[in-house]
């Protein structure tokens, strides 16, 4: 075993999924701001994700195993509606209001991860301890999640998220299945670019069928700021899924990453700090969630 092999079996992939939480934190904060419409803002930054790996299409060895690109294509659909529920409901609550959401997926991916390894109910049977923090861990997400539901900002962003949670629930799940289906370098890039190139495909038929026009929130058409929005939406994505994906490949339990993933709102929060932005949603119970994901990820090292 490679000494990266090592370092990322140990403490590398928590390492790698911080660099990855800090990515995602501005991906959540870009739409907050530019209030682009989200089916629109899904389909010209992953073309733009798209243009911009093709040129290095040709020096990657893709992965061969045809599980893989199910897999993918799978993730595309829970993705794509993913990402137009987020980014709209970003667009009216705000990034942090939604990023705080999103650890709800851990504990459904705790869940849905034993009926691809069952071995893992042997697993924790022999580390009780461990086994009892992950649990205090799950109970305390579902103890701060209905604190959650009692600010009445975060109850509707609750709600209007919950499809979208159970779509990346799937999508984690299938995202760790298919790292293991390809060598660590294709299986990263391949992931990203057939992924993107699926999405495309279908939120570019989604808005053919539906009429959908790209229009800002107000209503007004800013094909530039929408540039500018899928442009960095395009950098905060490469660079998030660059390393969660490689953190994806070495982590014995997708909810595991997850937990460390939606720390996000910890760096929203000091970008907020920083910045001087006061929010209305319950902000306590929503760190406090937080902190039971890091706690999960953290009985697992």
């Amino acid at each position: 075993m490679s000494g990266f092999a090592l370092f990322m079996h140990g403490a590398g992939w928590v390492a790698f999924t911080l660099v990855s939480a800090i990515f995602s934190a501005g991906i959540y904060l870009v739409n907050q701001y530019m209030r682009q419409p989200g089916h629109a803002l899904v389909f010209w930054s992953r073309l733009f994700t798209v243009l911009a790996l093709t040129p290095c299409a040709a020096f990657v060895r893709m992965p061969q195993s045809p599980l893989f690109y199910a897999a993918v294509v799978a993730t595309a659909f829970c993705a794509a509606f993913g990402d137009i529920r987020t980014f709209n409901v970003a667009a009216r609550y705000g990034g942090g209001v939604v990023s705080r959401t999103q650890p709800l997926v851990i504990f459904m991916t705790f869940l849905l991860w034993f009926a691809f390894n069952p071995a893992l109910f042997g697993q924790y049977a022999r580390h009780p301890l461990h086994t009892g923090l992950v649990l205090l861990a799950l109970g305390g997400c579902g103890f701060f999640s209905s604190r959650l539901r009692k600010c009445a900002i975060s109850r509707r962003a609750f709600l209007e998220m919950l499809p979208a949670l159970f779509a990346y629930t799937a999508a984690t799940v299938l995202n760790k299945y298919a790292m293991g289906h390809g060598p660590l370098a294709g299986a990263v890039f391949g992931y990203m670019y057939m992924q993107s190139a699926t999405v495309v495909i279908l939120t570019g038929g989604y808005i053919l069928l539906k009429g959908k026009r790209p229009r800002a929130e107000t209503g007004e058409r800013r094909p530039r700021k929408m540039a500018r929005a899928a442009a960095m939406l395009v950098f905060g994505w490469i660079g998030a899924m660059i390393f969660k994906n490689t953190a994806m490949a070495f982590v014995p339990n997708p909810a595991y990453l997850s937990a460390l993933l939606y720390t996000a709102p910890v760096f929203i929060a000091i970008f907020y700090k920083l910045t001087g932005h006061k929010e209305e949603a319950d902000i306590m119970s929503g760190l406090g969630l937080v902190a039971c994901a890091a706690l999960l990820a953290a009985a697992t090292v």
